[in-house]
């Protein structure tokens, strides 16, 4: 029974899912798009994919209120939660019905400031994953990361073309015809809070957890499960090959986050704060401009020599832009991505579904999740 209400306790006040590639902040509107963007990062999240996107940015640009929430998408799962077991000796039925269902919530703001080629955002991102796995011996994967900091980034531009800008009394981005190579760099500093670990619910070791020292509140609980806080100062680099004519554009970019390895240094907790792994991304992106819409194709590959399998390292994504509606579709690690957004200022809404692998192979296991994005009072200023 205390393991029982030990666990209620831990998922009830603290967000959790399953074991995936994770990174520092994702861009909604990347998500949908099979996060194929290194080649693209032209939102406010620029700094999170590749600071050499920086180069293309002339002008002044901020975004303020822009919160994101990211749940599990349980309408496709309908059929685990018709006539739910209930009342005493239900335990293994329900046990049954969330076998192999991955639980994710996600929530988090990220205020953001361009200024020409500088860049500057602060960041606050909770996100936790849960899954149980393997009926005849079930294990408990647990991975909660609450983050907070900030990152800025500048970049070096070699040649004067290829900018966007963004015409006034429209929504729309243009780009000026040219060439253009950025070299770009970012620094960030965050704190994170962190649980990251796999417990036999058959094993005793997880009741010594429970049971040892003054494991009396959720807090204590935590802690005894592998609960740490810690801080660090984490480094990225970027580079961007851009050619446009004004109507038609083509980039390729790369770009290192976290170089080495962000490690923390610990502040609280018995266990190891959760390191953010560098990983290696490079991307392409071509864009034909039509004046009243315009539509953008883009492909990634990474984690480059991350510890993924090396088909799960392909994404692809797809943009059509109207004057005030966008639409957006992708292919991320093998499954499907769509939705869109819709902009009328001062509000900017995206939201849409995506697939993402949370098992060890190609698709070995899915994890469906909703994504919602508010932006309000954003503006931007060509110079």
């Amino acid at each position: 029974m205390r393991i029982i209400l030990a666990f209620i306790l831990l998922i009830l006040t603290m967000p959790a899912m399953a074991m995936e590639m994770s990174y520092l902040g994702r861009s909604p509107r990347a998500l949908l798009m099979g996060d194929a963007y290194t080649a693209i990062a032209d939102d406010e999240y620029t700094l999170f994919y590749n600071p050499a996107a920086l180069g293309k940015n002339r002008g002044v640009s901020f975004t303020l209120i822009d919160p994101t929430l990211g749940i599990t998408d349980a309408l496709s799962e309908m059929d685990r939660f018709k006539n739910f077991p209930s009342g005493s000796g239900a335990a293994p039925q329900i046990a049954s019905r969330i076998m192999d269902f991955p639980i994710y919530l996600q929530a988090g703001i990220f205020p953001t400031l361009k200024m020409g080629q500088f860049g500057f955002t602060l960041f606050a991102d909770n996100k936790t994953n849960v899954v149980l796995r393997n009926a005849t011996h079930p294990m408990l994967d647990i991975n909660y990361r609450y983050d907070r900091g900030f990152i800025f980034g500048y970049a070096y531009n070699i040649g004067s073309g290829v900018f966007s800008t963004r015409p006034k009394k429209s929504n729309k981005t243009t780009t000026t015809a040219g060439t253009r190579t950025s070299i770009g760099f970012a620094v960030k500093h965050m704190n994170r809070q962190g649980l990251q670990n796999q417990f036999d619910l058959f094993g005793t070791g997880l009741l010594s957890k429970i049971n040892s020292g003054n494991a009396k509140d959720i807090d204590s609980i935590k802690e005894a499960l592998g609960y740490a806080k810690g801080k660090a100062w984490g480094f990225d680099l970027g580079a961007e090959y851009a050619i446009s004519s004004g109507r038609k554009t083509l980039t390729t970019a790369i770009s290192m986050l976290d170089i080495g390895s962000t490690r923390f240094t610990k502040t609280e907790g018995s266990a190891n704060v959760p390191v953010q792994d560098m990983t290696v991304n490079v991307g392409t992106a071509f864009k034909q401009d039509f004046g009243l819409f315009d539509y953008t194709l883009s492909a990634d590959i990474h984690p480059l020599m991350g510890p993924v399998d090396f088909a799960r390292q392909f994404h692809f994504g797809t943009e059509l832009s109207l004057p005030l509606v966008t639409l957006n579709a992708g292919w991320n690690e093998g499954y499907l991505s769509y939705g869109g957004s819709v902009k009328l200022w001062p509000v900017k809404l995206t939201a849409g579904f995506y697939g993402v692998e949370v098992g060890s192979k190609f698709k070995e296991q899915a994890a469906r999740r909703f994504i919602l994005y508010v932006s309000l009072f954003d503006f931007s200023i060509d110079l």
